[in-house]
């Protein structure tokens, strides 16, 4: 009889990561270019995180520069539509920029 094969002990765990600070931060920048809303959810929950156990200040107040000056950046192509990329359940928005952590 074929015995089941078990997966290696690193692809065990069930359920959702968690994510440090800095991958968290990363990867709403990342999202920023297509969700805004989300994007901000990620970096208040980062900014939540901050800490003097985790000071990743400099990271954050960075990456809310780059997110912010590429949504600027965004309003100066003629084929952007802010309606559409601002929009959150169908209700539009005006454009919602991050702050950062020592503000």
């Amino acid at each position: 009889m074929a015995r089941k094969r078990s997966l290696p002990a690193k692809y065990s765990a069930t359920g959702y990561a968690v994510w440090e600070v800095r991958r968290t931060i990363r990867e709403a920048e990342n999202i920023s270019r297509w969700n805004p809303w989300l994007a901000h959810a990620w970096m208040n929950e980062a900014r939540d995180e901050l800490s003097l156990e985790k000071p990743f200040f400099t990271e954050y107040d960075a990456a809310v520069d780059r997110i912010n000056a590429y949504w600027l950046m965004l309003t100066k192509f003629h084929w952007f539509d802010e309606n559409e990329f601002w929009s959150l359940e169908g209700e539009s928005y005006p454009i919602t920029l991050l702050e950062h952590s020592t503000d």
